[in-house]
């Protein structure tokens, strides 16, 4: 076996200290399976026949082919790779596989004098910032037009400029995602910043101790936010209507919503280590939003409103208003919606889980638009 060491994509192979490494991150590989590895990329582009891998790796031990195909698909779980659009390990039908990534290498010595390349946390908390807010607008501007197409059709009943509740709807609601969506952000961005890995600890406490920090920087992201957001409402309506709204959303709504995307993002950041690329796809979008839908869900069990449950206490608080109509938005009026015998509010229930999911998806889908490891 060479004393080099191969870099290709995200990964080092080095053979001499029987290690594969992504990122800082150290992969677990039987002697076997490593040996295999090395075979198919210190002869990157060439055909490694089974016989060969049989000669090489199990150096004469019979073993069936299935044993070759277990460690083959090891390899790809270990890469994060697919037998059917393969990014390093492609099959050859009946002899064998051929290693298709583009591969480095380096003697140790010159591995050692490289610098490592620390990443600028001061540009990570603006892209990470950036990218959350991002998502979050895009989930604001989907609930703003599903609410704005609801008002628009009521305005066009009563009469009123269709077009401008659009228009205003879509505005509010996408400022609000981008402010959220940018404090809660930047909260997971420094938990995640400032999560220190040590060598030793295993994955599963460093899992906990992930989550841990996230729902910190997260909870108190969306606390603040929420608590900001309802002030500057209140303010606003004291200054220029004298009093202000009983009930709108706040401090409590953000902390249960920032507490949810921390779930989402950790979700997420787990599923990329673990997971194949194909369960990840399928999988992203419902651990990105359940935990916003059941956010959602106990925020308005609780008393609690985002968005639509305010424009209806809005209306209900300034009947007079020329817009108070359009803002109770009938069917999430808790006095006119969905309201069941029991005075149990579905639309309002609907439309907070509604809210919370979108955001949550919307945000931790930014945040992860990219790989992002650790």
């Amino acid at each position: 076996m060479t004393a080099q060491r191969y870099y290709f994509a995200d990964f080092v192979l080095d053979p001499a200290q029987r290690q594969l490494l992504c990122g800082s991150r150290q992969l677990e590989l039987n002697a076997r399976y490593l040996d295999a590895l090395v075979l198919l990329v210190q002869d990157s582009g060439k055909l490694i026949s089974k016989q060969q891998f049989f000669d090489e790796v199990w150096q004469g031990t019979v073993v069936s082919d299935e044993a070759l195909t277990q460690c083959i698909r090891s390899l790809r779980r270990q890469l994060q790779d697919s037998a059917a659009a393969p990014r390093f390990i492609e099959t050859v039908p009946k002899h064998g596989y051929r290693f298709i990534a583009a591969v480095s290498c380096s003697s140790p010595a010159a591995a050692v004098e490289k610098p490592p390349v620390k990443p600028d946390r001061r540009q990570l908390l603006w892209h990470l910032t950036g990218q959350g807010a991002l998502g979050a607008a895009v989930a604001g501007l989907i609930g703003g037009g599903l609410y704005g197409l609801f008002g628009a059709a009521q305005a066009l009943a009563t009469g009123s400029q269709a077009l401008s509740v659009l228009l205003v709807m879509l505005t509010v609601t996408t400022l609000i995602a981008i402010l959220a969506g940018a404090a809660v952000a930047s909260g997971l961005a420094l938990a995640k910043m400032w999560l220190i890995q040590p060598s030793g600890q295993q994955q599963k406490q460093l899992r906990i101790k992930k989550l841990s920090y996230l729902l910190l920087g997260g909870g108190a992201a969306g606390l603040l936010i929420g608590a900001f957001v309802s002030l500057l409402l209140q303010e606003t309506f004291l200054l220029f209507l004298g009093r202000s709204p009983a009930h709108i959303t706040g401090a409590t709504e953000g902390l249960i919503i920032g507490l949810a995307a921390s779930i989402s993002y950790w979700l997420l950041l787990t599923a990329r280590r673990s997971a194949s690329p194909q369960r990840f796809n399928y999988l992203t979008v419902v651990m990105a939003a359940v935990p916003g839908l059941l956010a959602g869900l106990l925020i308005s069990v609780g008393g609690g409103v985002l968005l639509a449950g305010s424009l209806a206490q809005l209306a209900t608080e300034f009947p007079d208003a020329a817009a108070a109509g359009l803002l109770a938005m009938d069917g999430f009026s808790p006095a006119q919606g969905f309201s069941t015998a029991q005075g149990f509010d579905a639309a309002g229930v609907i439309s907070a889980m509604l809210e919370a999911g979108l955001f949550t998806t919307g945000l931790t889908l930014g945040l992860t638009s990219r790989s992002q490891r650790g």
